[in-house]
């Protein structure tokens, strides 16, 4: 596993942050096939969803909802960029229908996102997970760490800290 820390400028972005953009270009490519239930304004998924229906996400719904949509369909790798913090839910969905009471515990949440959505990335696939913490999606749902990235933006500002997992074809390849 590679880890490394370099320094960017930050962003409310986070795909327009040179070094996560260098890296998703590097396993996302063209897009196609991956799917990003969080989708925001620049996600280079083929299948994007937001709940604010100001994005340019193609669907503008509950991510849990989203993932369910694509029955049996696999994909070749997601990415994980939800809002990291309960504050920056509230700042970023309220409008939408995100009631602070639904929102006690973002684990949870993204817990349940994660559960949804690791059966649908084919085995070798790729999930990128962006957030203040290096947990990703996990062993338990078949997930290995192979990079981790950490983003320092200087002074007061949170590192964001990218954590790639590749899909494992079985448990034992873990």
């Amino acid at each position: 596993m590679e880890i490394r820390r370099v320094w960017a400028m930050p962003n409310k972005w986070t795909f327009k942050i040179k070094p996560i953009k260098e890296l998703i270009d590097r396993y996302v490519g063209d897009g196609k096939g991956w799917i990003d239930p969080f989708a925001g304004m620049c996600s280079p998924a083929e299948f994007t969803n937001d709940l604010n229906p100001e994005t340019c996400a193609k669907y503008h719904m509950d991510a849990v909802e989203f993932i369910k949509m694509f029955n049996n369909e696999l994909f070749k790798g997601c990415l994980f960029d939800p809002p990291y913090t309960y504050g920056q839910i509230c700042e970023s969905y309220k409008r939408w229908g995100i009631k602070s009471a639904d929102l006690k515990n973002n684990n949870q949440l993204y817990a349940q996102v994660k559960d949804v959505i690791a059966p649908k990335i084919m085995p070798g696939g790729y999930v990128l997970h962006f957030g203040y913490h290096s947990n990703g999606f996990g062993r338990g749902r078949g997930f290995k760490v192979i990079e981790i990235v950490l983003i320092a933006h200087g002074g007061a500002h949170y590192d964001t800290i990218c954590t790639v997992e590749k899909k494992m074809n079985r448990m034992l390849d873990i």
